[in-house]
């Protein structure tokens, strides 16, 4: 075995067939799954990292934290952008630590992350998604139904289980946006810099009126009494209003699209009163779509073997989560669409290991409740526009549509 790079190294991410089907991954990513599943490729910074592209290599990286590195810390680790690499990827929180720390600050936080948490918010989402839908179908044609719904439910959810004033959405919705993808570091450290204060003084409220939330039990069971600094707080914080809501308000769109585009995926989906087919349905969704496209991020800290690969310490790994998805040795026809596929939960959306993602119940639950209501309560949704008149955005973390103009 070496570790000698192809000739052909190539630049990630490589561009989606958007004028062909722009739900599937990068036509070259995916010849690499059939051809090459170990292989190296250049990104932003000019840096070579190794791209990881079958399920069992996949898993066999992300569950191995003793060789694998998920702190960006170590040289060679390959940071998403510049964004990621002078913000997020300075946290100490985490996104961005390996164990003990990983899972003591988990367990932290956990509680807010249960079955039954999730459960308790459930009642609240249906209210909102039906005054939400009402209000569509009340106002004018055609509508965008990005701000209009996808983007307004996980905002309000997260903002809920946090304790984050929703009325301060416009605010931290466009720093969000700007720290996830901002084209140089000035601009990602000026988006930083006005949430870490906004955190600041909402911390300082928690401190002295406290409430039902994340924000307060975490002030006062484990800043407080001395287990967890102030500043990561504020950074974990930042973190989990970035992540909860940005990723999930994309995914929503962007399955909304799908079922739009798949007419008799649409009407299983609607004709159903069954919540576990709709639960099954989502996770197919989630692994279909594929939406956090931009890989899981490793760095080696041992020697390994990979498949015919040997990676070395200091070299950087990218695990593409959406197109193990896509390996027909675990998903029978996995570029198919199919609502009854029996074990689509194995998919790995949310990640594996101990960085899986801790908001994927809620996640999940959010994409339920729209689908179970949606289809039921507006049947005539159409798309106002060609699919060849829709702008994705592929450069970010994660792959979404920018607007969704419909009618009905």
């Amino acid at each position: 075995m070496t570790s000698q790079p192809e000739v052909e190294i190539g630049y990630f991410p490589p561009p989606r067939d958007i004028g062909g089907c722009p739900f599937d991954p990068p036509p070259e990513v995916m010849r690499r799954q059939r051809e090459e599943p170990v292989s190296r490729m250049r990104i932003w910074d000019g840096q070579e990292a190794w791209v990881i592209t079958r399920y069992s290599d996949g898993r066999a990286v992300l569950s191995d934290d003793k060789r694998f590195s998920a702190d960006p810390v170590h040289s060679g680790f390959p940071e998403k952008n510049v964004a990621y690499k002078t913000t997020l990827g300075k946290d100490r929180t985490i996104r961005a630590i390996d164990n003990p720390e990983h899972d003591r600050q988990k367990r932290m936080m956990i509680q807010d992350f249960t079955v039954k948490r999730v459960a308790q918010i459930r009642s609240k989402v249906e209210d909102l998604v039906d005054r939400l839908l009402e209000e569509l179908l009340a106002g004018e044609q055609p509508a965008d139904l990005v701000s209009r719904l996808a983007v307004t439910i996980p905002t309000m959810v997260i903002c809920e289980l946090l304790g984050v004033p929703y009325g301060d959405r416009e605010f931290f919705g466009r720093r969000a946006k700007a720290l996830l993808a901002a084209p140089t570091a000035e601009r990602a450290a000026a988006a930083e810099a006005d949430l870490l204060d906004y955190f600041e003084r909402l911390i300082d409220l928690k401190t002295d009126s406290p409430a039902n939330d994340l924000i307060s039990r975490m002030v006062h069971q484990q800043v407080r009494p001395g287990h967890f600094a102030r500043a990561d707080l504020v950074r974990l914080s930042r973190l989990l209003l970035v992540a909860g809501h940005d990723t999930t308000a994309g995914m929503i769109s962007l399955s909304v699209l799908l079922l739009l585009t798949r007419p008799e995926a649409l009407a299983e989906v609607r004709d159903s009163d069954d919540p576990a087919f709709i639960a099954n349905a989502v996770d197919e969704m989630f692994r279909y779509l594929g939406t956090t496209h931009a890989g899981r991020r490793r760095v080696a800290i041992a020697e390994v073997a990979i498949g015919d690969k040997v990676i070395r310490p200091n070299e950087g790994v990218i695990v593409l989560n959406n197109v193990m998805d896509r390996d027909e040795t675990v998903f029978e026809n996995p570029n198919e669409l199919d609502f009854h596929r029996p074990n689509t939960r194995a998919n790995v959306a949310f990640g594996y290991g101990i960085h899986q993602c801790p908001g994927q119940l809620l996640a999940r639950m959010e994409l339920q409740v729209v689908h179970a209501k949606l289809w039921k309560r507006v049947p005539t949704l159409a798309l106002a526009v060609p699919m060849s008149d829709l702008t994705f955005v592929e450069d970010g973390s994660n792959f979404e549509v920018e607007t969704l103009p419909v009618t009905w």
